[in-house]
């Protein structure tokens, strides 16, 4: 098995955080850079887009979306802690990993505006993107302590899900203070730092 990956995509990054807390094995890494259109990445999604998980030999034995990537780890550790397989905590953990992946897109088409010099769209939805940053990391604390309240939950995927929102903002939009308006987030992303799985896959 292959996981196609660019190694500053934090889609990517949760899962390579997935594929290291779960322990799974057998699941190699290789860089592909979407832009580039390498064929092994084509082939593996028509969209050309990363992750993509090839799962054997045959074109169509492939995954693809971070979302559906991640469900199928989970799956192969049954019992793992790192979210609950069902039940109301669940479909919390999915609507902040939704919540966070919102975040990552509004992120992610601010930074291809900024690339074309802020000409490559109208600036009604460029707002309408850095919104989606400003009220997701509004709403984002919030979301993580209900869930932990369900839960008990320490480390887990939403809270990488999260870790790897913010530390994605710093990397990309230092100017943006999101510090100053999530004081929990940040305090979250400081315990969590050191983590090998987090520190191993932190773009530089």
């Amino acid at each position: 098995m292959q996981l196609l990956y660019s190694p500053t995509s934090p889609y990517a990054r949760k899962l390579r955080v997935l594929i290291a807390e779960l322990g799974l094995e057998g699941i190699e890494p290789v860089i592909a850079i979407p832009l580039d259109d390498p064929a092994a990445l084509l082939a593996a999604n028509p969209l050309a887009k990363v992750p993509a998980l090839v799962l054997g030999p045959d074109q169509t034995d492939t995954l693809f979306d971070s979302p559906v990537i991640a469900a199928w780890l989970l799956a192969q550790r049954p019992g793992q802690i790192l979210m609950p397989e069902a039940g109301p905590a669940h479909w919390q953990a999915r609507t902040i990993e939704a919540l966070c992946d919102g975040m990552l897109d509004g992120a992610i088409g601010l930074r291809f505006d900024t690339a074309a010099g802020g000409t490559g769209r109208d600036p009604f939805w460029a707002q309408r993107m850095h919104r989606s940053i400003t009220s997701g990391i509004a709403a984002l604390p919030a979301r993580l302590t209900a869930y932990q309240a369900l839960t008990g939950d320490d480390f887990s995927y939403p809270v990488a899900c999260a870790i790897i929102v913010a530390e994605y903002l710093d990397f990309r939009f230092p100017a943006i203070d999101w510090r100053g308006s999530a004081p929990e987030l940040d305090a979250l992303v400081t315990h969590w730092r050191d983590r090998p799985a987090l520190r191993d896959t932190r773009p530089s």
